[in-house]
């Protein structure tokens, strides 16, 4: 990869931050319950009956974890019937959503909705328009007005950190264009593979032109072309979709441990992957959503691969991800302190 090939271009003037990722859920106590138990801190909550059910949360980064619950949007309810509760869209920050909405659709991406003014007692909190990526994924174009969503500071490397959100493909490849392309995201971590009858299998992960792994390191992963135990079941019910996120942790053991104690369901249990050099543990959140524990990426590692465009990770061939998975009970074990 080229080290200015993922500039924004001059049709693409708009510079965008990841800036929240949004989940639709069902019960609102419970989930943020099970985040809770994680160690996740919960910035904010708007509740309006009959109106609104908004939540903030976060850890170590100042991209956001976004929970509606209902009433909902109708394209939240569109969503829900193809998806059910589960990670809905991406957010993205800019300036000017007017004019970055303008620019995506001139460049024939799809319009979900056309930009809107998001008031609470007639004051303007934020202007969103909504897109849709080839494969059919919400992103959501987000311009800050008067609003004030506290967000977390990371302090130790070591500490839980909200590292990334991943959205399921069918072509690797293409999405990974679609993003850098229209988005200005860049490559920070390369864990791919030719196909042998054409095509990429693996996962690449993207930051935004703010990456930084002091304050804002965050990243979208794509996987596609070949699938684990843990994604290949949600691709094959859901197809194209965001199916998990993942915190980082230097006490992966002691994290997973002590939020299973506390009722959130168990995916996977905590598992070194030599491939990684990284522990990876997986749960349940209250509505089934995937979550990823896994140890802190080398110090550097991403910074160096977002500067010089050049990903010093590779593909291992005898990657094995057969991860024993835990079937989930559906029920809703954590306890809601109220």
């Amino acid at each position: 990869m080229q080290g200015d090939r993922h500039a924004v271009t001059d049709s693409t003037t708009t510079r965008y931050r990841f800036d929240h990722v949004g989940f639709i859920t069902e019960d609102m106590d419970h989930s943020l319950a099970a985040y809770r138990a994680l160690g996740v801190e919960v910035m904010e909550r708007n509740y309006r009956r009959g109106t609104h059910d908004l939540a903030f949360a976060g850890a170590g980064t100042d991209v956001l974890l976004e929970f509606q619950a209902p009433p909902l949007l109708p394209e939240s309810e569109d969503y829900i019937t193809k998806h059910g509760w589960s990670i809905e869209r991406i957010a993205l920050v800019c300036d000017d959503a007017h004019r970055a909405y303008a620019e995506l659709t001139a460049a024939g991406i799809a319009s979900a909705w056309e930009p809107e003014e998001f008031a609470v007692d007639g004051v303007p909190l934020a202007i969103a328009a909504g897109v849709w990526s080839p494969e059919g994924l919400m992103i959501d174009i987000v311009q800050h007005l008067n609003v004030h969503v506290p967000r977390p500071e990371r302090r130790a490397r070591g500490d839980l950190a909200l590292h990334h959100a991943c959205c399921l493909v069918p072509d690797l490849a293409k999405a990974e264009d679609f993003w850098t392309t229209n988005f200005g995201l860049r490559k920070t971590y390369d864990f791919t593979s030719p196909l042998v009858d054409g095509g990429t299998k693996g996962f690449v992960m993207l930051g935004d032109p703010s990456f930084d792994e002091g304050s804002h390191e965050f990243t979208l992963e794509i996987i596609g072309g070949e699938f684990d135990t843990i994604d290949g079941p949600v691709f094959e019910r859901r197809g194209a979709c965001f199916d998990h996120i993942c915190f980082t942790t230097s006490d992966v053991d002691g994290t997973w441990q002590r939020a299973v104690e506390a009722g959130v369901e168990p995916l996977s249990a905590p598992t070194y992957y030599a491939e990684y050099n990284s522990t990876i543990a997986w749960l349940y959140d209250a509505d089934g959503t995937h979550i990823e524990l896994m140890t802190p990426i080398p110090e550097g590692l991403m910074a160096d691969a977002f500067a010089t465009g050049s990903c010093s990770n590779h593909w291992v061939d005898d990657w094995q991800r057969s991860a024993v998975v835990l079937p989930r009970s559906g029920g809703l074990p954590v306890k809601v302190h109220r």
